[in-house]
């Protein structure tokens, strides 16, 4: 594979792209025909091997994500997950599961699982409905009560998804959704702001609250989870100490990534960085299971570095901008710097990072930022 460093911890992810229904604001690739169920999976177990071939080493992290991979039954996940670690365990295995998909069955997996993420995204169901969700409330629960359950027998890290922001939705339902999900003893919470995509369901049911609204509302959650000790280290990811997510980490720092399955794609190489992308459908995968490559300019790799890091809570080293780049930190974005309200970022001589009220409008410091390159 070009470009691929195999002195440098390696990740993989595993796009799954079947769903029983679409939700409401996904504007990610999946699809509700599983006709092509069986022939995706024998295309992605080749590969595996084939990748494990040139690998030859564990995989720092693996996540098999969708789509949602519930579909193809715990029996298959497991083909997948031991397959992946034939090369030897990696250090964290993730599978996400939808709430409905969640039975006892899932006890299959933990001799390679050591995460689990569930989207249980709100406890109200009419939050549910209006994004879409096949769960219910009684779903959620008992997914969780299964789950939690398996967590102290196998000491596995749970993770649950809620979403934020939903319209007719307040700050009283998203406290409650993180208090209920709290009481089952999860160790990280992801929290996303409702987004509206352009082409999906949701734009034309409702839509949004105004930016205050949510602002407020955002406010108001993160406070709420850094009350029930989980630490925000990412935009929209709380864990408690010790529980931080090491494959999205592996995201955030530009580390390298393969990525199997339609859509799904990569990141190789450190200093000359290739971005790969899979096919864009079932289909197309299935016929040709090969990588579109494109090699990021250098600005285009510090515009990316810029997205990455300034979500995570440490910011950018600027001992490692110095090791990726070749050049200064201070001396490239000081001016740019300080236009911005000093309110919104920390800045020393080793790092730079966004406040709580940076993270609000970060898309708007990194268009600052990246003015200067």
């Amino acid at each position: 594979m070009e470009g691929l460093d195999l002195k440098r911890d390696i990740s993989l992810y595993i796009h799954i792209p079947f769903c029983k229904s679409k939700c409401s604001y996904c504007a990610f690739y999946s699809t509700v025909d599983h006709s092509l169920k069986d022939e995706f999976l024998d295309t992605l177990l080749k590969q595996i091997t084939q990748l494990n071939k040139v690998v030859k080493k564990p995989y720092k992290t693996i996540f098999i994500g969708g789509g949602n991979p519930g579909v193809l039954g715990f029996d298959n996940l497991l083909k997948i997950a031991e397959l992946a670690s034939s090369n030897g365990k990696c250090e964290e295995f993730t599978i996400e599961i939808n709430p409905e998909y969640v039975t006892e069955e899932i006890e299959k997996l933990f001799t390679f699982v050591n995460r689990i993420s569930v989207g249980i995204q709100s406890f109200s169901n009419r939050a549910l409905k209006t994004i879409g969700r096949n769960a219910c409330y009684e779903d959620n629960i008992n997914a969780l009560t299964i789950l939690s359950a398996f967590k102290k027998k196998y000491n596995i890290h749970l993770n649950g998804d809620l979403i934020t922001c939903i319209p007719g939705e307040g700050v009283d339902n998203t406290i409650n959704d993180i208090n209920t999900l709290s009481s089952f003893d999860v160790d990280h919470i992801s929290l996303y702001s409702l987004t509206f995509e352009e082409g999906t369901k949701l734009t034309q049911n409702c839509k949004p609250i105004d930016e205050e609204a949510e602002r407020q509302m955002l406010i108001s959650a993160w406070q709420c989870l850094e009350n029930l000790g989980y630490k925000q280290y990412e935009v929209s990811n709380f864990a408690k100490k010790g529980y931080e997510s090491i494959h999205n980490q592996v995201y955030w720092n530009l580390g390298q990534y393969i990525g199997l399955g339609p859509t799904a794609e990569s990141s190789v190489g450190y200093e000359k960085v290739i971005s790969l992308r899979e096919k864009d459908s079932v289909e197309d995968y299935i016929k040709d299971p090969s990588f579109d490559a494109y090699r990021l300019s250098t600005e285009e790799l510090e515009e990316e570095y810029l997205l990455t890091h300034l979500r995570v809570k440490e910011g950018i080293s600027k001992k490692d901008y110095q090791k990726r780049f070749s050049k200064n930190f201070d001396s490239v974005y000081k001016n740019f710097i300080n236009n911005l309200d000093k309110e919104l970022y920390i800045d020393n001589c080793d790092s730079f990072s966004l406040t709580k009220e940076g993270i609000l409008v970060e898309n708007q410091v990194i268009l600052t930022l990246a003015m200067a390159i």
